[in-house]
């Protein structure tokens, strides 16, 4: 059976707000072990170790094996998925999802529908620190980060604290009234309330867009095999309850270009050792790469790798995920579609059906 192999940059587990590592990234492809061993002549050693991004990258000599390695035209968009998170960005549309969708969902609304949410994310995303200032935001964040880690009654209070902050900082009014529901402290447990452990952890969102994107590619169904990552391990079970069962056949369900086939084409999910697998040593390069260019890309500070990698692969390889941009429109951000199935349905007739086996 098919395969698809992935490994991963950047996991600092549901500390969103590590300065040095402001960037979660996922990549996955689907070579046979000969292309892939094929394809890490580019960068094997005399030595015959294990290659791997975060070595090669120190010496000029290593760069230089993955450039040659990124410029194999093999490595295209058709043999890659990646996801790319900023992971500060996500705490932000967190706060969207589980406040303000909550609530909307509570009055009827489907704030999902025609990109409503996203739309949300990307405004507050920018207008927390240009209404509030930069160490109000700070601080509403981390407090956010710090009440899905601790979940204590203190967490509670220091972040409520931090919402009141924000919104008599706000310089806006209506900023302001959009604040304001974080900071109603009555209406925490409505959105709080049988939240799972891992709310914050971008590994899981990543995986499950993966294999959405890879179920919509092949015609057949394939196995999943990542590099050890403690919460897919953590959630391998809720993956794989949401695997399509024999002879079952997908639907396509969700709101405009997001929408994905489900029940997940996957077979199943595994850890893999790297050593075995030279298709996840392949991922690491590029999910190295990939990493390496979110970093570097706006520093300002030269870097020679992400220059050949813009060069090589910039108009080649396609990023999805959970990135800020300016749009706030439905047209703007690829959500007027009318067409829609909210996959919370879907996904709890699926389950039904299987609790019933």
């Amino acid at each position: 059976m098919k395969a698809i192999y992935c490994d991963e940059a950047g996991n600092s587990g549901q500390r969103l707000l590590d300065a040095e590592q402001p960037h979660f990234v996922l990549v996955s492809n689907d070579f046979g072990t000969e292309e892939a061993t094929s394809l890490l002549t580019h960068v094997q050693s005399p030595q015959g170790a294990e290659p791997k991004f975060k070595t090669l990258r120190k010496s000029p000599d290593g760069i230089n094996r993955l450039i040659r390695f990124l410029s194999d035209p093999r490595l295209d968009n058709s043999r890659l998925v990646i996801h790319c998170f900023d992971k500060k960005f996500m705490v932000v549309t967190k706060m969207v999802d589980l406040v303000v969708e909550t609530l909307q969902h509570e009055m009827g609304r489907d704030l999902y529908q025609g990109g409503a949410n996203l739309a949300m994310s990307n405004m507050m995303h920018f207008c927390l620190p240009e209404f509030c200032g930069e160490a109000v935001a700070e601080k509403l964040l981390e407090a956010f980060v710090e009440l899905m880690r601790a979940r204590t009654d203190e967490a509670v209070q220091a972040y409520y604290l931090a919402a009141r902050e924000a919104v008599d900082a706000s310089a806006d009014n209506d900023f302001r009234n959009f604040l304001a529901p974080f900071a109603d402290q009555e209406l925490f447990h409505t959105w709080f309330d049988g939240m799972g452990p891992n709310v914050l952890d971008p590994a899981i969102p990543a995986l499950f867009s993966q294999m959405g994107v890879w179920g919509a590619r092949k015609s057949d169904r394939f196995r999943v095999v990542h590099d050890k990552s403690k919460p897919i391990l953590a959630t391998q079970d809720q993956f794989e309850q949401m695997m399509a069962m024999s002879g079952e056949p997908s639907q396509l369900v969700g709101y405009d270009r997001r929408k994905f086939h489900f029940p997940l084409r996957a077979t199943s999910l595994e850890q893999g050792d790297s050593k075995e697998h030279p298709q996840i040593q392949v991922s690491d390069l590029c999910v190295g790469a990939v990493a390496r260019f979110m970093k570097y890309k706006d520093s300002g500070v030269p870097d020679t790798l992400t220059e050949a990698f813009v060069d090589l692969v910039g108009h080649r390889w396609e990023f999805d995920g959970v990135m800020p941009s300016a749009a706030v429109t439905p047209k703007d951000l690829k959500t007027d579609s009318t067409d829609a199935r909210n996959p919370i349905d879907a996904i709890l007739s699926h389950l039904v059906r299987r609790g019933r086996k």
